[in-house]
């Protein structure tokens, strides 16, 4: 033991510049590694779901929990090249060369931050929404800073870059407590179009689901006259919630209402004339 404090004193002495520079690598390395942890936890923290209690959307908590997690990153990092003996005025010039290169390079990168901003403050999408966008549909799961996360109706969890969906066409099923829903239908030629037209409009009314003080009555207009029916547009106001279980069952209650009326929905057919010489 005395021996080996011996040989601690002697390399203090006889090699200080290497004894101070390895005592700042060693205290640096800890700066580091206590910055990520502490940058890990406040982000895990802020995901949580108490952070903000019900004041905090949850399409922001990623968000802000991502910019403190670089946030602290940085700060680690200025602080490690402090200990190291790096010059607070070479940092200042260091970090500015260094952010117009990542910015020149990573140019698309910044693209995606910046339509995120704009995702954040406009609010197109939220968090629990099922959205339609440019080439793929689903539940948002999060908007980040870089990419926003949806799970598709099938299951898939899609990562789509924030500036494709700020550019693209967002078509937001979620928003509206309540939706239209239109059903085109075919009647034969030779059914009666105001008895079919009041079956319709019948069947809309009596639908289970039908919102009442909607916009709008059940509608049933003759749009047009096709190759084998005589189409109709049916529309009423739906909830928006189980979309695809309530319009299931209205298009249900539509054919069996037709089929106890006798009226006929004709499959395709086409009239074909023979003409013989002489």
């Amino acid at each position: 033991m005395d021996q080996a404090l011996e040989y601690w004193t002697y390399a203090r002495e006889q090699f200080p510049f290497l004894w101070s520079l390895s005592m700042n690598l060693i205290s640096a390395v800890f700066i580091f590694c206590l910055g990520i942890l502490v940058g890990r936890w406040v982000q895990k923290r802020i995901r949580g779901s108490r952070f903000g209690g019900s004041h905090l959307d949850a399409t922001l908590k990623p968000v802000i929990a991502s910019t403190f997690f670089y946030v602290i990153i940085a700060m680690t990092l200025y602080a490690v090249l402090i200990k190291l003996g790096v010059p607070a005025s070479s940092l200042i010039a260091i970090f500015g060369a260094a952010g117009l290169a990542i910015g020149l390079s990573l140019k698309d990168t910044l693209s995606n931050i910046a339509s995120g901003i704009f995702l954040l403050v406009l609010r197109p999408i939220k968090v629990g929404e099922f959205v339609d966008l440019p080439n793929t549909s689903g539940m948002i799961t999060e908007v980040g800073l870089f990419a926003t996360t949806l799970k598709t109706a099938d299951g898939i969890l899609q990562f789509v870059p924030n500036s494709r969906v700020w550019e693209g066409r967002i078509q937001n099923y979620a928003r509206n407590a309540t939706r239209q829903f239109r059903l085109d239908i075919g009647v034969s030629y030779d059914t009666d179009l105001r008895r079919a037209q009041s079956v319709l409009l019948e069947t809309l009314a009596a639908a289970a689901d039908r919102i009442t003080d909607a916009p709008t009555p059940p509608e049933a207009y003759v749009m047009n006259f096709g190759d084998s029916s005589v189409n109709f547009n049916c529309r009423v106001w739906l909830p928006s919630d189980r979309w695809f279980a309530r319009t299931s069952e209205l298009r249900i209650e539509v054919f069996e209402a037709l089929g106890a009326a006798k009226i006929e929905i004709p499959f395709p057919q086409r009239v074909i004339t023979m003409k013989t010489d002489g």
